[in-house]
Order: C-alpha cells, then sequence, then structure tokens
C-alpha cells in the first residue's frame, strides 16, 4: 500500500456563530513540516489543529490556511470606538475654532475619520469554536489522505511495471552469468600468454591466480542481492501498512550500487545491455520513491 506526498482537501463549517473555512494542500517533503495560517485573534487554536494533521501524516510538506467568520452581526461588523470618538471630535473642534473658524463640525465629518473603527476581538463561545475548527480540519485532513491514497495507486502501478521490467532483463544477466566467466577466463589466460612470452610458469601457482581472478568477477552473488532487495521492495510496497519513501529509497540505492558492480565486471555486450537498462528503470524507481509518504 502507498500513499502519495501530494493531496488537496477543502472544508466549510458553520456553527456556534462562526462560519469556518479549511484549505490544506500537501506537497513532497523530507520531512513532516506542518503550517497553519489563522486569522489574527484565533492563534491560540494553532497547536490543537497542528495536532489533527500530525496524527495522520508522516512526512511531507502539510500548508494549511484558514479563515473564521463571526455569523453574529455584532461581531462580525467594526464598532465605533466611543473613546476615540470623543477624542476625534474635540479635535475637530479644536480644529475649528482656531483655524476654519467657520460652520462647527458634524457627525458626518466625524464618521469619516477611518481611526475611530474597531473590529471586536473577543471569541465568544471558544470551546464550541475549537469543536468547530476540529471538524473542519479533521475533514480536509480525510480528503488530503483519499487523493493521497489515489495517487499511491498511480505510484504502485509504476512501480510494479518498473521491477517486472528489471526481473526480465536480471533474468538475462543470470543466463549470461556462465558465459561471462568463462569468457573473462579465456581473455585472461591469453593475456597471461603474452605477458609471460615463452617463458614456462609454475602451473599450479598459474591456475591459482587465475581462480582467485575469475573468482572476483564472479557476478552471482550481486545476482542474488539484486533479486533479495527486489523482493524487499514488493514485500514493502504489498505488506498491510503504508509504505515508508524513505526505507523504499534506500534500497533501490542498494539495488543501483549491485547493478554498477555487475557492469563493472563485465564486456559482455548482452549482459551490458541489460545492466544498463536495468539502471534506467532503477533511476526511474528512485525518482518515484520521491513520491511516497
Amino acid at each position: 500500500m502507498i500513499y502519495s506526498m501530494t493531496g488537496f482537501g477543502r472544508s466549510r463549517k458553520e456553527g456556534a456563530g462562526y462560519s469556518v473555512s479549511v484549505e490544506m494542500r500537501s506537497l513532497n517533503g523530507r520531512q513532516l513540516d506542518i503550517s497553519v495560517r489563522l486569522p489574527k485573534n484565533f492563534f491560540e487554536f494553532e497547536d490543537s489543529c497542528r495536532k489533527i494533521a500530525s496524527e495522520k501524516f508522516r512526512r511531507g510538506r502539510i500548508d494549511t490556511y484558514i479563515q473564521i467568520e463571526s455569523t453574529d452581526i455584532s461581531q462580525k461588523a467594526p464598532r465605533i470606538s466611543m473613546t476615540l470618538a470623543r477624542y476625534y471630535w474635540n479635535q475637530l473642534e479644536e480644529v475649528n475654532h482656531w483655524i476654519v473658524k467657520g460652520g462647527k463640525p458634524g457627525l458626518e465629518h466625524l464618521l469619516r475619520i477611518p481611526h475611530i473603527y474597531e473590529m471586536p476581538e473577543n471569541v465568544g463561545d471558544s470551546e464550541a469554536l475549537q469543536g468547530l475548527l476540529s471538524e473542519a480540519v479533521s475533514e480536509a485532513v480525510d480528503q488530503v489522505m483519499k487523493m493521497r491514497a489515489l495517487e499511491g495507486q498511480s505510484l504502485m502501478r509504476d512501480f510494479t511495471a518498473r521491477i517486472e521490467a528489471i526481473r526480465s532483463d536480471l533474468e538475462i544477466v543470470r543466463k549470461r552469468a556462465g558465459a561471462v566467466r568463462d569468457e573473462f577466463k579465456a581473455k585472461l589466460e591469453e593475456r597471461l600468454k603474452q605477458l609471460l612470452g615463452g617463458t614456462e610458469p609454475d602451473e599450479n601457482r598459474l591456475l591459482q591466480e587465475i581462480a582467485f581472478l575469475v573468482d572476483r568477477s564472479d557476478i552471482n552473488e550481486e545476482i542474488v542481492r539484486l533479486g533479495s532487495h527486489l523482493h524487499q521492495i514488493e514485500t514493502i510496497l504489498s505488506g498491510p501498512k503504508p509504505a515508508d519513501g524513505r526505507r523504499l529509497d534506500f534500497i533501490i540505492q542498494e539495488l543501483h550500487r549491485e547493478a554498477n558492480t555487475i557492469g563493472s565486471k563485465t564486456t559482455d555486450m548482452e549482459t551490458v545491455g541489460a545492466v544498463v537498462r536495468i539502471k534506467t528503470e532503477i533511476g526511474k524507481l528512485k525518482e518515484q520513491a520521491q513520491n511516497v509518504e
């Protein structure tokens, strides 16, 4: 089972005198990084929103944008600050007395001053708003998880196809392993004869050296390990728990290491061609693993 790290969710809830809108976006990330943006005067709810997200997500960048609006007109509409209104009225009268020396200021002059208006800061029922907010955030999280799971299905199909392609070429490498060893032995014997010229070497010593070098050129061990790594990846993908993207990335690096070693040990054209194709598929697996949670 695979979860992608990209997704989007949206939720809107009303109740307790408030309207709450939540938008959540999930992106790739090496660690879990949760960002919660709340309107001024509602920062106290940040930790609880972050906790809801952290219980569902293991990795990725989670951006959460929350809007909270009061449906109560007494809370929603700006109010006139009587203290500021009196202060500015006195200022207007003083200006009229000392500078303008005309008609007295009126209410229309006072209401044009923007600074006399203020938004209410008090939260009504904090517990009820907390419940409403938690419900909205949880719903957005569920939507993100559904999208992550849907994209995970696409990733699973791609992983499966590439693993099958690697196994197919690995079988070619396996069948050519004996031929690769024999070819290397023949080339080594010929090269030693050229280097020794007409000198007759100690046959036992020569056979020991050839056996040692041929053993170093054997690719059976790498073939077995490569197959084992493929099996580990399949086990992770098909397990009951969500696949761990970091673990997948580590095993894929090991796949690449084994493929490189095989390529360095042979000049057999058929084997080299298969190794090149295997490394291409491994590179694509690595790219996809970056998207796995």
